[in-house]
């Protein structure tokens, strides 16, 4: 049911006399529109009242009601069991109807009457849901522009603060042996077989921040997830990155201010100052100290990422050319990870040695030719000039590969194993062959024994 549908519902259906009166004075609305079901219907999401009607709601009340917003489908009443949280506690049993009437009835009170949200009744379905499972809330988007700020007592403040960019970097130079990397091997960073990679994947720029994130959720939320989900809950990481991003560029926000719609987003009581510390210490938030206290906002956007090449990426003689892993941008060193082959520099320093790889230059598009990365390495880089130059002229013609082995695989699961095991290097060719280097063929002998089968070979010969 869209959200024309449910206004039209609302006013010539599901509202009472005394309903209707009562939106009319909440609102503001001429005397017509309580005696004209069809006024009602297009004074109701007109701008008429609705400022003065959003200024009688509380804390709780419009947090909820920003976290409605973000909903893409009307919700049930259930959504609503945050406005009384002890008491939908003490009510854990019993059917929906008695668990959920109080929550009804406030909600009926203060936000339909009020003239602010939608009810409507949905449809029957098979499974018999009861009427009280049938009703469904929306906020028009006409209304909700009307909603007071999510945070309440936000501050300007100057100053840009302090917020750590080194975070997901350190992480990354431990492929190079630099620190310790004490993850699993779902997150580990290493070189595979002349490939940078994160988690047993190659490098891509959106795992670091997924990593990151992951970080910040788990030591905000280590417990287990409850049984019974509530679709509406977000994790208080995700809350706090919610609702700092309503913030305009110039407010900050302490802890306090966060409270209420962490408790409400969350659908529990959360220590929004641990909450917020440790996004500070995962990179996601921006912190400084004033009046006495810590007030936080989103971290402003990596200036790396418009990084010219010369800053992060340096020739080395015929060796090829080294990138910086303090001043790469993310998105340039997936590029890199997609055109090139990886290897550690000696020395200490953070830096990631690459030399082209005519394979994984001849899969990327034309478009990545075109890219100022590809532009400089190609002006400044012999060996790569030439790999490009190679990769156009041979662009639409059939190249026959040097050093290949083909092998005919006709078990599934064997030809799973091979294909997990070599990754990239490893290329279908139809339902039963694969082709690999010829350098893997003894690692693939030795994984074909290891599953219990037999290898034939075939010698080719020259004619």
């Amino acid at each position: 049911m869209n959200q024309t549908e449910m206004l039209h519902q609302m006013c010539h259906e599901v509202l009472a006399e005394a309903d209707v009166r009562a939106i009319c004075k909440n609102r503001g609305l001429p005397n017509q529109a309580a005696s004209s079901r069809s006024m009602l219907e297009t004074l109701f999401l007109s701008d008429a009242g609705v400022a003065v009607a959003m200024r009688t709601l509380d804390r709780t009340e419009i947090a909820l009601l920003h976290l409605l917003r973000s909903q893409d489908k009307p919700v049930d009443v259930a959504f609503f069991s945050r406005l009384d949280p002890p008491q939908s506690e003490r009510r854990s049993h019993g059917t929906f109807s008695q668990r959920f009437q109080g929550v009804f009835s406030r909600v009926k009170d203060r936000l339909v009457r009020g003239g602010i949200l939608l009810l409507a009744l949905g449809p029957e379905s098979l499974t018999k849901k009861t009427k009280m499972e049938r009703w469904q809330f929306a906020l028009a988007v006409q209304l909700a522009r009307h909603l007071p700020p999510l945070v309440e007592s936000a501050k300007r403040l100057s100053g840009e603060g302090d917020w750590r960019t080194d975070v997901a970097r350190e992480k990354l130079k431990t492929a190079l042996g630099q620190g310790a990397d004490r993850e699993t091997k779902n997150d580990s960073v290493e070189i595979v077989n002349g490939e940078l990679c994160w988690g047993g994947q190659p490098f891509r720029a959106d795992r670091v921040v997924e990593w990151q994130k992951l970080q910040w959720q788990v030591e905000t939320n280590p417990a287990k997830p409850r049984k019974e989900a509530d679709p509406y809950t977000l994790r208080p990481a995700e809350a706090v990155l919610r609702i700092l991003a309503g913030l305009d560029a110039d407010l900050w926000s302490d802890a306090d201010a966060l409270a209420v719609p962490l408790e409400i987003f969350c659908g529990s009581r959360v220590d929004a100052g641990s909450v917020c510390e440790s996004g500070w210490r995962w990179g996601f938030l921006a912190r400084q100290e004033a009046e006495g206290r810590k007030w936080y906002r989103l971290a402003p956007p990596s200036a790396a990422a418009d990084a010219p090449p010369d800053r992060y990426l340096a020739v080395r003689g015929d060796e090829g050319v080294a990138v910086n892993l303090d001043a790469v941008p993310f998105e340039a060193l997936e590029r890199l990870v997609l055109t090139s082959d990886q290897r550690p520099v000696p020395g200490g320093q953070p830096l990631l040695l690459i030399t082209p790889n005519l394979v994984k230059l001849g899969r990327t598009t034309d478009t990545v030719a075109a890219l100022p990365l590809a532009d400089w390495l190609q002006k400044n880089a012999g060996a790569f000039h030439q790999a490009f130059e190679t990769v156009r002229q041979r662009r639409g013609k059939t190249i026959l590969h040097e050093n290949l082995s083909v092998a005919r695989v006709s078990d599934l699961s064997l030809k799973v194993a091979l294909e997990k095991a070599l990754g990239r290097r490893i290329v279908p060719l139809g339902e039963e062959f694969l082709a690999f280097p010829s350098g893997a063929v003894a690692e693939v002998k030795r994984l074909v024994a290891q599953m219990g089968h037999v290898v034939k070979e075939v010698a080719h010969r020259e004619p």
